[in-house]
């Protein structure tokens, strides 16, 4: 995830300005990718559930999961998660097109990826539409935190012990204020709930 340059007027968001902040501190890439490349998620319904709560929209229903996978999951798939898969092989391919433009093509595929993550999110953040409340830091990432434990109970994906320390650093960046102990032990009592997948 990063700005891009696309001539595109995607015009101002609050979700995909949080996005790429959160998404710049501090291991916070890393997480989500890992959680990605581990479990098969969405990273922008990571960051999604992020956010709902820890705007301070609170939490989720099965309702809201209901309509927000039926409408992100197959752009996600179809467009999102192919081109990340043609930019990855084209970075690991060792011949056939030249390396150099093999290389710049990937690069050009990155912007698109992007702003595709971009769309993705707009569409996501229309689903929900909550005002955002002043509410204390305890209260948002318990709702932070629920939002991504429903995401991943619905997507059939049991939360382990080497996610904690992922979900900890997404949520974390979201919301600082709180101790990353008691985040840790907050996050640590979702480990092996879910479904394998």
């Amino acid at each position: 995830m990063g700005q891009t340059a696309m001539a595109i007027g995607f015009g101002d968001n609050p979700f995909w300005t949080f996005s790429l902040a959160i998404y710049a501190g501090d291991g916070v890439a890393q997480s989500c990718i890992a959680l990605q490349d581990r479990h098969d998620v969405d990273v922008n319904l990571l960051l999604f559930c992020t956010w709902i709560g820890a705007s301070g929209r609170g939490t989720l229903t099965a309702a809201d999961f209901a309509v927000i996978l039926d409408a992100a999951g197959p752009w996600n798939r179809e467009v999102v998660c192919r081109l990340r898969a043609a930019r990855r092989w084209m970075k690991n391919a060792g011949d056939g097109v030249d390396p150099s433009l093999a290389d710049a093509l990937r690069r050009m595929i990155v912007d698109i990826e992007v702003d595709c993550e971009h769309a993705e999110q707009l569409a996501l953040a229309n689903l929900v539409q909550r005002p955002p409340a002043e509410r204390p830091a305890e209260e948002r990432v318990e709702a932070a935190i629920g939002n991504l434990a429903g995401y991943f109970e619905r997507t059939g994906v049991m939360i382990r012990d080497a996610d904690v320390g992922d979900l900890a650093a997404i949520v974390g960046a979201a919301i600082p204020e709180l101790d990353g102990g008691l985040l840790g032990g907050k996050l640590a009592r979702l480990a092996g709930q879910g479904r394998a997948p």
